[in-house]
């Protein structure tokens, strides 16, 4: 692909979503730093070209993207831009970034929950979640994952197991 044929769709988004993509699709260049290819990943590729679409259709559900501050590039194909389109509503926008904050904290309760349970105690799990995943405490904070895992984190209590 030559770099004329690199289209891209930006997608506002939370700094830790912005961080997964990155570390997880990241495909740079020397025109791109930071873009975002998703054709690793199929089902989340097909999802965010379902949400493509061509600018000029009316959206008012979400007028502000007040709590994305972070912006990712995500690289479309020449066929994409023509046949789905090249940006996302609002609405569109908040539901692909949901699904992604869905899969990242389903991630995290499994890698909480595994090194919780033989032993390890919580603060050092997440001290290693984060650097196994690149996330640092500017995209996302360790307060904040323990207050998430807290709130939402399955806790079962292990009696008479032997393993």
């Amino acid at each position: 692909m030559t770099k004329k044929d690199r289209f891209v769709c930006w997608l506002p988004c939370k700094p830790y979503v912005k961080q997964f993509l990155l570390y997880n699709f990241n495909a740079p260049d020397d025109t791109w730093t930071e873009i975002v290819n998703l054709s690793p990943d199929k089902e989340l590729q097909n999802d965010f070209l379902s949400r493509l679409a061509k600018p000029g259709r009316y959206e008012n559900r979400y007028r502000t993207l007040a709590r994305y501050t972070a912006n990712v590039a995500v690289e479309i194909r020449r066929d994409d831009f023509y046949r789905y389109g090249w940006a996302m509503s609002n609405t569109e926008v908040v539901a692909f970034g949901s699904k992604v904050e869905r899969r990242i904290k389903q991630m995290l309760f499994l890698y909480l929950d595994t090194h919780v349970s033989i032993g390890i105690p919580l603060s050092t799990a997440i001290r290693n979640f984060q650097n196994s995943f690149g996330f640092d405490d500017d995209t996302w904070s360790y307060e904040t994952i323990r207050r998430e895992y807290n709130r939402h984190g399955y806790r079962k209590t292990v009696e008479n197991t032997t393993i």
